[in-house]
């Protein structure tokens, strides 16, 4: 049993020995680990290590990717979402997502944070609160407060990323998964997206990939590092950067490893 990585409470997501394999490729190989209440995990690694397959085997994302073949176990408040009668549509809504590019959509601002709430026909009278909750925890509602009929599209980058936020955030997840969120987006709006991550970490399990080690050392708790599809090394931000245990990790957080193939079976 691995060690949680953040929170004394049980873990709300557990993985257990996972396997991804695409036809010859092994993209995940053999992973364990847990994630706590109110924590923010970085998951880092260089490109191709298999971090953004990871993170979307934890809501079934991974899944809309053909020929892919997941084994193991994925525990969310110990049930396994992969089991058969497990809907995927209700772990997406416990598991939510945040993509690299923001996507918005072409109505407005109000309707692109409410977008998850129609498609499980929330009540109507629910929606108003839950959309001004979630743009208010992603840190948005002050920009938009008085113009929320205004077009999504309008927006700037930065913005429509943590539009993006509050529409996952409107369906009341428990855990927030964030791809390289701000891998798009200029310094100040990385800056507005990181301050958010730090106030959304307290109630939240965010589980972050990123590529950039010193967004990991602002926004995270704990750091897990993988490698050809393997955890290498997990532990609290400040002991892995400061003390790694392992070479790889050294080399990769003074930039000595760009790029890696995946393994291969």
């Amino acid at each position: 049993m691995s060690t949680p990585l953040a929170g004394t409470s049980e873990p709300v997501i557990s993985v257990r020995n996972l396997f991804v394999r695409a036809k010859k490729k092994v993209l995940i190989n053999d992973l364990s680990l847990d994630f706590g209440s109110a924590s923010l995990t970085a998951v880092i690694g260089p490109s191709g290590c298999g971090k953004t397959t990871f993170v979307r085997t934890l809501n079934r994302m991974v899944e809309m990717t053909p020929d892919l073949m997941v084994k193991g176990q994925v525990l969310y408040l110990g049930q396994d979402i992969y089991a058969p009668k497990v809907n995927p549509v209700m772990v997406r809504r416990r598991i939510g997502m945040v993509f690299q590019r923001p996507t918005v959509f072409p109505t407005s601002i109000f309707e692109n944070a409410a977008f998850g709430l129609r498609l499980v026909h929330e009540e109507e009278g629910k929606i108003d609160a839950a959309v001004t909750a979630g743009l208010v925890q992603a840190g948005l509602w002050d920009e938009v407060k008085d113009d929320l009929d205004r077009p999504a599209l309008s927006l700037s980058g930065g913005q429509q990323q943590r539009l993006c936020i509050a529409r996952v955030l409107a369906v009341q997840p428990k855990v927030l998964l964030m791809d390289e969120p701000c891998s798009a987006l200029d310094p100040a709006a990385v800056q507005r997206v990181e301050a958010t991550m730090n106030f959304l970490k307290r109630e939240y399990v965010i589980i972050l990939v990123t590529h950039n080690v010193g967004q990991a050392a602002r926004v995270s708790d704990r750091i897990a590092v993988l490698s050809a599809g393997r955890l290498v090394e997990q532990g609290a931000t400040a002991e892995v950067l400061e003390r790694p245990r392992e070479k790889f990790t050294e080399q990769f957080i003074t930039g000595r490893i760009e790029t890696q193939a995946e393994a291969t079976v």
